[in-house]
């Protein structure tokens, strides 16, 4: 008879800890917090109660979901049966910007700002995870570097050092023979440093309006992989401006006529320009 209550009382035991087991294992209900133990990163403690990454690092303001994080208060998310509603995430690549992603993305570069604590100057890491803002869509065409758009809205070619013809006519595509006829080169195939070659014919001088500044769309130059035009303020003051579509940077002569250092776009008309020449197909 003893023998036997200890073997109901066992049995029940069991089930109260089969039960509470149970429990444990369920996924995360409601939002609650917990303090990270040794060894966890946001990668561990997501698959342990069954909460996306994603809105795991969202809640907690980290960008690094591999860090380890002992002692940090983490909280728990609730769990969105609704996929449609979480957010989407971006692993950084080499050569990736906000400007860049939020472009590939088709969102607004200050949406993904403000949900990554980010400023427009952020410096990205290798495989850093940034969330998207709903509703993004990736577009590849957007994504892809497109020289031959960047080509015909370049009408000059400045030199830098003595340079091949035929390597000039290849960045450019366009032939040797149409360089030599609009320079009169005589079919040369070489050229010297400091010369500004013609590529193409400008009928007249275009001005755009970016913000502040005129832009002189018809005198972008190429000079050592880097694009340059003629532009002017308000007050019509002119200088220079120059854009790295492969830095997604600017730079100008306004300093005194001198250049500065290469910087990256913090107004709207800045990521407009850089947009308007380095991707967009567009006639004017």
């Amino acid at each position: 008879m003893i023998k036997n209550i200890k073997i109901n009382i066992s049995l029940f035991y069991i089930n109260i800890i089969i039960y509470l087991l149970s429990i444990f294992n369920l996924e995360v209900n409601s939002e609650t917090k917990i303090i990270a133990k040794s060894g966890d990163t946001l990668i561990k403690i997501s698959k342990q109660y069954g909460v996306p990454l994603k809105e795991l690092m969202y809640k907690n303001n980290f960008n690094d979901a591999t860090k380890i994080i002992e002692g940090e208060v983490i909280l728990i998310p609730l769990k969105n049966k609704d996929s449609k509603n979480e957010h989407l995430s971006h692993k950084v690549v080499e050569g990736d910007t906000l400007y860049k992603i939020a472009r590939a993305y088709n969102v607004n570069l200050k949406d993904i700002i403000f949900i990554n604590n980010l400023s427009n100057d952020s410096y990205l890491n290798l495989n850093q995870i940034i969330l998207l803002p709903k509703g993004a869509i990736y577009n590849k065409k957007i994504n892809k570097e497109n020289i031959k758009l960047v080509s015909k809205k370049v009408f000059f070619h400045k030199t830098t050092k003595t340079e091949d013809l035929s390597t000039i006519a290849e960045i450019h595509k366009i032939s040797k023979e149409e360089i030599n006829n609009l320079n009169k080169l005589n079919d040369a195939k070489k050229i010297t440093s400091n010369i500004k070659l013609k590529l193409r014919e400008n009928k007249s001088m275009k001005w755009l309006k970016y913000g502040s500044i005129m832009v002189n769309w018809s005198d972008w130059t190429y000079f050592d992989g880097n694009y340059i035009a003629q532009a002017k303020t308000k007050k019509n003051t002119s200088f220079y401006i120059a854009i790295s579509c492969k830095k997604r940077a600017l730079n100008n002569t306004l300093n005194n006529s001198y250049w500065t250092n290469w910087y990256f776009p913090k107004t709207d008309f800045e990521f407009i320009l850089i947009n308007d020449f380095c991707d967009e197909d567009f006639k004017f």
